[in-house]
């Protein structure tokens, strides 16, 4: 309990034991517990029976969910995501945005693909206001590379579903994209969201599709020579993905890739069994609590020296420009790599 970044320190743990049993009921201070849970998983790393602690706090999620207890910050993150609501309300929002994002809006809910060997998978992010989405296209444009994109709030990953309890949902979710993914036949899939990758592992592994998933860092990776890098003595940090780099054990990557454009220097927490959540995925629902994690993380990545922490995952990204740090820069790592690149130098 003591490495939850939200629980309440009075919580006995026996109390919560109780809830996750089938058929007890849950009381107000483990639902407001269950609420908040991140699903950071850095109960799972440290618990000596190895019960898998964040699979029982996405049990309590779903608990309440199936007594029509879902909260309503979880209700309202969730209303317009999904290949399965009435198109009216998609379609505003897709028109209203649609001029925000030029480059790529011809991409967004489109059914028609051509085959093609590569696959961005960009969902929902594909409104995100960073520039993640557009600047891994710019890169594959640059490179020359045969690609297809899917992206849209209808093609939504499923993964936002199961961490609010809705699994049944989220298992839906899983089956309509793959059968989107499967229209372009792609050999290697890539995303800039953690949650997007988990669920692509996830469907991978159960309908044993033949794509391979891969981070920007996985897939950077592949065109470094392409790309002239040039390293600078810059000192960044950077801050693992909880999904990524904890849950399916995938921290070195970005490490590989980042060895390649600067220096690196470690917080005190991070990697696969250490690292310090941005907090995302309690949904916003206790705001002074995502609060007290940014100001806490910025500190400690503060004091390595370093002048910008690195994420690969846009909703780390999000999290922290919700609450932004004035002597820390936060930066997407393939903002990075096109800083670094000579290939891509004129569209900094």
């Amino acid at each position: 309990m003591k490495v939850c970044p939200v629980v309440d320190p009075d919580l006995p743990i026996s109390e919560l034991n109780e809830a996750t049993r089938p058929g007890t009921p849950i009381p107000r201070h483990i639902a407001k517990f269950a609420t908040e849970c991140v699903q950071c998983g850095r109960c799972d790393t440290v618990c000596p029976t190895s019960a898998g602690r964040s699979i029982m706090m996405l049990y309590l999620k779903a608990k309440l969910t199936m007594s029509k207890r879902q909260p309503r910050v979880y209700k309202n993150y969730l209303s317009l995501k999904g290949h399965d609501r009435s198109g009216l309300l998609i379609g505003a929002f897709n028109l209203f945005n649609k001029l925000r994002i030029r480059k790529l809006a011809r991409h967004v809910d489109k059914q028609d693909f051509r085959q093609a060997p590569l696959l961005f998978y960009l969902g929902c992010y594909v409104f995100s206001p960073t520039r993640s989405a557009v600047e891994l296209i710019e890169i594959a444009d640059r490179l020359d590379l045969e690609y297809e994109v899917l992206a849209g709030l209808r093609s939504c990953c499923g993964w936002p579903q199961l961490l609010a309890g809705s699994t049944d949902r989220a298992e839906d979710y899983h089956e309509y994209l793959l059968s989107m993914i499967e229209k372009s036949s792609p050999r290697e899939v890539v995303t800039g969201c953690a949650e997007c990758f988990a669920s692509l592992v996830k469907i991978k592994r159960k309908y044993k599709a033949g794509f391979e998933v891969l981070t920007p860092s996985m897939w950077l990776l592949r065109h470094l020579d392409e790309l002239d890098i040039t390293r600078s003595s810059e000192r960044v940090t950077y801050h693992d993905s909880c999904h990524i780099s904890r849950k399916f054990h995938r921290p070195d990557a970005a490490r590989e890739l980042l060895a390649k454009l600067v220096n690196v220097v470690e917080m005190e927490r991070f990697g696969a069994r250490d690292t310090y959540c941005c907090g995302y995925w309690g949904f916003k629902a206790n705001s002074g609590q995502l609060e007290s994690i940014h100001t806490e993380r910025f500190a400690e990545a503060r004091g390595t020296g370093a002048c910008k922490m690195i994420v690969e995952c846009v909703t780390c990204l999000e999290s922290f420009a919700l609450h932004p740090d004035n002597d820390l820069e936060v930066q997407d790592i393939v903002g990075l790599v096109i800083e670094r690149s000579r290939l891509m130098r004129d569209l900094q």
